[in-house]
């Protein structure tokens, strides 16, 4: 990298894209960063940076266009539902091409790979499962092949299960789990792999990618360096955080309260997307709403979804050797060190009642 250059960060507001532009920062070759955010308040973590940020939203091709003018590089790092993920992208995409960007890297995830299991590399078939988060981040990396036969270079990113410092599904909702002593599974439904990757292995592969001599339209799982299970990462975490040792129902109990809830679980979501304004309004005018709105999540917290089985019992190996010699990536950080480094940070936030 050279210090004249001008890198777009989207999404800097958000877990990883704010650790890009720490890492950007701090690097001593790096020239202009240019965060984007879409909501201004989203900027306190990255506000004690000398950084000028832009207030962008991917949805607004107007914005984006005067953003990325004159950058070198964009890192499109921003996370929503479908539109965002989807025409957002491709807003982002037609925005570098027009400021002629030498380079976007796109941020996707191991879920276009499906309900894939055992060893996964670049070349395993991207496979819908009707879950809005993978399929629409199959639509996105269609856009950006799209876009490379346009003539735009496109590097995309794979990475498996990014935790660490600022990870709110990760890492705060399993903390705050394992808190109220909701977590429910038993072991034996929980020996699938976890793919963890520390998010500043993922930094590192992103500034990696960002100079890598490779082809356009190239795709690379990014993981960590070793291979635990979803018990040991939940029993880590939960010993890190000076919690009593688990001790969940009986596996065939759970199962059953798991069929029981499923229906209700169902009716509860689609009745919620169908009717999210009155439900949030009501939320927060009315003390007995609010307090059967949070008995019903309570509950729903307390029985795993199918989907939880589904997830924590796949054995599956996201493979990163085409990263390794390609771009050149290591992944460095261990899961004991990458849940030590966590918990401290949870501590430092003090946001859990036994978390002092």
């Amino acid at each position: 990298m050279t210090s004249d250059r001008k890198i777009v960060v989207t999404g800097a507001g958000g877990f990883i894209g704010g650790r890009v532009v720490e890492a950007l920062v701090q690097h001593p070759e790096v020239g202009q960063v240019v965060p984007t955010v879409r909501r201004w308040g989203s900027l306190a973590r990255i506000g004690r940076y000398p950084v000028e940020a832009a207030h962008c939203d991917v949805l607004e091709p107007g914005s984006l266009v005067s953003a990325v003018s004159g950058a070198d590089a964009i890192v499109h790092c921003a996370v929503g539902g479908r539109a965002v993920t989807v025409e957002g992208t491709r807003n982002v995409l037609q925005a570098a091409l027009t400021a002629g960007a030498r380079r976007v890297i796109h941020v996707s995830t191991i879920d276009v790979y499906g309900r894939a299991e055992g060893t996964v590399t670049e070349d395993h078939p991207f496979e819908r499962t009707g879950r809005e988060y993978g399929d629409s981040k199959i639509e996105a990396e269609e856009a950006c092949q799209e876009f490379v036969r346009h003539g735009l270079d496109v590097v995309i990113l794979r990475p498996a299960i990014v935790y660490g410092p600022f990870s709110d599904l990760w890492t705060v909702q399993f903390a705050e789990r394992l808190e109220s002593g909701n977590w429910t599974l038993p072991a034996a439904a929980c020996q699938g792999t976890c793919n963890l990757v520390y998010v500043d292995d993922l930094v590192r592969a992103i500034l990696l990618a960002i100079d890598a001599d490779v082809v356009p339209g190239s795709a690379y799982n990014v993981n960590g360096p070793d291979r635990i299970t979803w018990q040991s990462y939940v029993v880590g975490l939960n010993s890190g955080l000076g919690l009593p040792p688990l001790d969940p129902p009986a596996e065939s109990r759970t199962r059953l309260k798991t069929r029981l809830v499923e229906p209700f679980r169902k009716i509860v979501k689609s009745g919620y997307a169908a009717f999210e304004g009155p439900v949030q309004w009501t939320y927060k005018r009315s003390r007995p709403a609010r307090t059967v709105i949070k008995s019903v999540q309570s509950l729903l917290r307390r029985v795993p979804a199918p989907a939880e089985y589904d997830l924590y019992g796949r054995v599956v190996d996201i493979q990163t050797l085409r990263a390794e010699a390609e771009l050149g990536y290591t992944a460095t950080v261990l899961a004991s060190e990458g849940i030590e480094r966590s918990v401290a940070w949870l501590r430092h936030e003090g946001a859990f009642g036994r978390v002092t």
